[in-house]
């Protein structure tokens, strides 16, 4: 079925509202309420009715939805639309997303999987050089960097509002690893490595993450949206010049040990900044990589281009070659991560769309359970693109 869904000035309007409302609801300290739900329903109304009423008689009875989203509707959970019964997608059954249609035919092509689990988690980020380094295991870390790292490494961008970034600790995520490691290691024989604080640095997890089955990165992550590509003045121009500025790859990316000195220190010593770029990603090579799980806030979000996607951390994982990569759609507590991917890691055999949707059915009944607004704000931010299998 082809299905016109209209003009896309009217539905990025409702996008764009869509996300103001979820960056409000980040703000607040004890998290979405009642009022924040009913403000949330109206502000989902003209986007379920816009993008999913036209197709939903076409899809009703189905298994299992794919979704391959272009422009703004990359930056949507699906999941938490609500429907004209008043539930949500979620509910109805699993969602995945896709890159492209093509993915259909591209991940049908099996590689042979890797074996184990790379855990890092609670970052030291005011690590220096010497300290990521002090210990014999790290230095052998950057000998065993191939070229591909060299050409690459601290490469970052030029932006102001980087180089002012300053992280804070996140304690929770330990216990998030702690948690991923216990499930893991009831229900697989396969080896797993967990990295903390300066030992959860950019040099550890570039020489130890080809070869694993799966990666579970929970740190800071960060998207400059634009920040620094200049205003272009377009009158006179007869051609689209497009993109002037920075390599769009660089405005996204992770915070790993050391990342508060911004490379101070690193340079001299051969090391890394501490800064992971989604351009520094996109020369790995992670084939056998099945899943990578980016348990950080917008760690979704990068450059959209319409026809393209969005150019960002989730795209470059899957260059790198990782079949499937989880990420955030906005800023999520580590509480909250630390819930949600303890559940995802509980039943390892089953396809991911449906241990995605357990754990966030769960999450809504707790809240239901516990008189607490089900807002998706709480449950719906990640999200999982590549294999669904």
């Amino acid at each position: 079925q082809i299905i016109s869904l209209g003009r896309a000035s009217g539905i990025e309007k409702a996008i764009d509202s869509y996300r103001r409302h979820m960056l409000q609801v980040s703000s607040l300290r004890d998290g979405p309420g009642i009022f924040d739900l009913e403000d949330y329903q109206g502000t989902c109304t003209p986007l379920y009715e816009s993008i999913w009423q036209p197709v939903e008689e076409y899809v009703a009875d189905k298994e299992l939805i794919l979704i391959a989203p272009d422009g703004g509707l990359n930056m949507i959970s699906f999941a938490g639309l609500i429907d004209g019964s008043g539930k949500y997608l979620i509910e109805n059954y699993p969602i995945h997303y896709l890159s492209a249609g093509r993915d259909l035919v591209r991940l049908r092509n099996m590689s042979q999987p890797g074996s184990g689990l790379l855990a890092v988690g609670d970052p030291d980020y005011n690590a220096t050089a010497s300290a990521r380094l002090s210990s014999p295991e790290m230095l052998r870390s950057v000998t065993q960097q191939d070229a591909n790292d060299y050409i690459t490494r601290n490469v970052r961008s030029g932006c102001g509002d980087l180089k002012n970034i300053k992280v804070k600790p996140l304690p929770g995520t330990r216990s998030e690893i702690e948690q991923i490691a216990a499930a893991w290691k009831e229900s697989t024989d396969e080896p797993i490595l967990t990295y903390f604080g300066s030992m959860a640095s950019e040099e550890k997890f570039k020489a130890e993450a080809p070869g694993n089955r799966i990666i579970h990165l929970a740190t800071h992550g960060y998207f400059l949206q634009g920040a620094c590509q200049p205003d272009i003045p377009r009158e006179g121009f007869d051609l689209d010049i497009g993109f002037i500025g920075e390599n769009p790859l660089l405005q996204s990316g992770l915070f790993f040990a050391g990342a508060n000195l911004h490379g101070e220190g690193s340079d001299s010593a051969g090391t890394e900044d501490g800064i992971l770029t989604a351009y520094e990603v996109s020369a790995m090579e992670l084939e056998g990589t099945q899943l990578v799980v980016l348990s950080a806030c917008e760690t979704g979000l990068g450059e959209v281009r319409e026809g393209e996607g969005v150019y960002g951390l989730r795209r470059t994982f899957q260059m790198a070659g990782a079949r499937t990569v989880v990420s955030a759609l906005w800023p999520v507590s580590d509480r909250l991560t630390a819930e949600m991917m303890g559940r995802l890691y509980e039943k390892i055999d089953e396809s991911l769309p449906r241990r995605m949707r357990e754990a966030q059915l769960e999450r809504i009944d707790e809240l239901r359970d516990n008189g607490q607004a089900d807002h998706p704000f709480s449950w719906a931010g990640f999200i999982a693109l590549g294999d669904w299998r």
